[in-house]
């Protein structure tokens, strides 16, 4: 058995699969605009900037990317993301939107020149009232050279997550990832010798085996994610995140798992989040997530925003959500750089989002921030749901969570359990999303509807 789909066994509490998702295509730029500009809640907005490119594919990667052929590909590209910028920018003047959330998302990011992102702060400011940093994802060979490492900071980049992955050359191998251990101290130690004031290792828990080529057993791998957690914290990065390892159907390596070449102890996913939280309870770390601990209250948190919102995102593939109104740009690059280039919004697909439907989306992500907090509701104007209530008071009783004065905590039994309906969540529903919008690339001959489920 592979993690493919919502196969990782969670409490009966927080086992309800995702409802499907109903998009429509969007209409006339003027009708998208007012949608957008109509139920744009708040003054404090988040920015998220895609980034498709790579430079090779890793063999269990979900994310919409493709591999860069040539540096005048990924230059086009980028000249169509600050037009894009610029678009959003004259019509939603007048707002005054502050921008408290700047990160850069792929992909790739650190393939990208770093005067871009000096150029790309420069275009927001001149919309928005920029109040951020950039935080961007980075490979880590891209980051082996200090001088590299310095001008990025230099360019306006204050936050990197590193993809170490994991610093075992065999996990490495097993996921496709063409980076060696080494890489992964480097990247880390040169972006806190630059000075960037939050550095996070992103590590793979629960990666897959496979026969003849990389085999691990559950021990071992137990045991490299152990080390691979002291490592980090070892270096001084700041935050590390930890997720298991998805193998989507429409990833190269699932071929391996057709051939069954592959094995993935899903139902041992426990034991590898009871190691982490004994780690952080040993080094006095703070857990920010459940996928997540820190050295402080800060998270680096790429997408967090898309769940509540608002959130604006650019690029191909980017998603955005208003707050009440969320739209999906083209998963197309050469579309998208098209539809750009002749002043049109890349934006395709569309949904409109009940008040109802953003209290349960904050509640979800609140659950996965270890805290359900009634003033976090209140200062968005929104209750905690009937329902979620309910379901919070049953938590309670299987001792899942406890009452605070301030609202709901989960207990170490509830991080693991919410772990797990997380990683369900993100292979339900964005992974396969995903795979389903790859095959609209003609926006001018889009359905009218399309059916995520």
């Amino acid at each position: 058995m592979v993690l493919d789909s919502g196969v990782l066994r969670v409490h009966w509490l927080l086992s309800r699969r995702p409802a499907p998702v109903r998009f429509s295509r969007v209409g006339s730029g003027g009708t998208h605009i007012e949608s957008v500009r109509g139920m744009l809640v708040g003054r404090d907005v988040g920015i998220y900037i895609h980034i498709p490119y790579c430079r090779s594919t890793c063999l269990f990667c979900p994310y919409f990317r493709d591999v860069l052929r040539d540096r005048g590909e990924l230059e086009t590209y980028l000249g169509a993301l600050l037009r894009e910028v610029e678009l959003y920018g004259r019509a939603l003047e007048g707002l005054d939107l502050d921008v408290v959330e700047l990160h850069v998302g792929g992909g790739t990011p650190s393939l990208v020149p770093p005067r871009f992102y000096r150029e790309l702060r420069d275009k927001l400011s001149e919309f928005f009232n920029l109040r951020s940093g950039v935080g961007i994802e980075v490979n880590p060979e891209d980051f082996r050279s200090p001088q590299l490492v310095e001008e990025f900071y230099a360019c306006g980049v204050d936050e990197v997550s590193i993809g170490v992955q994991s610093f075992d050359g065999r996990v490495l191998r097993g996921i496709g990832r063409k980076h060696g251990p080494e890489d992964g101290v480097r990247a880390v130690e040169n972006s806190l010798r630059a000075g960037f004031r939050w550095v996070n290792a992103d590590l793979m828990l629960l990666t897959p085996s496979i026969r003849g080529y990389a085999e691990l057993s559950l021990d071992e791998k137990l045991d490299v994610f152990k080390r691979d957690l002291e490592e980090a914290v070892e270096l001084g990065a700041h935050q590390v995140t930890y997720y298991a390892t998805a193998v989507p159907r429409g990833s190269p390596g699932y071929r391996l798992v057709e051939l069954g070449r592959v094995n993935q102890e899903v139902d041992s996913v426990d034991r590898f989040v009871e190691e982490a939280l004994d780690f952080a309870e040993d080094r006095g770390l703070r857990l920010t997530r459940v996928y997540s601990m820190s050295r402080g209250s800060y998270e680096y948190a790429t997408v967090n925003l898309e769940m509540v919102g608002p959130l604006l995102g650019f690029g191909a593939g980017a998603w955005s959500n208003t707050g009440y109104y969320q739209y999906v740009n083209v998963h197309d690059v050469g579309s998208y750089v098209e539809l750009v280039r002749a002043g049109r919004y890349p934006a395709t697909l569309s949904r409109r989002l009940s008040r109802g439907s953003r209290a349960w989306r904050l509640l979800f992500d609140q659950l996965s921030a270890v805290t359900v907090r009634y003033d976090t509701f209140s200062s968005l104007g929104l209750r905690i749901p009937l329902g979620g209530r309910a379901m919070l008071n049953l938590m309670v009783l299987a001792g899942l969570a406890r009452r605070t004065s301030y609202g709901y905590r989960l207990t170490r039994r509830g991080i693991v359990e919410v772990y797990k309906s997380v990683i369900n969540y993100v292979v339900e529903l964005p992974v396969k999303a995903t795979e389903i919008l790859r095959k609209y690339s003609d926006p001018d001959n889009l359905p009218e509807e399309v059916l995520i489920r």
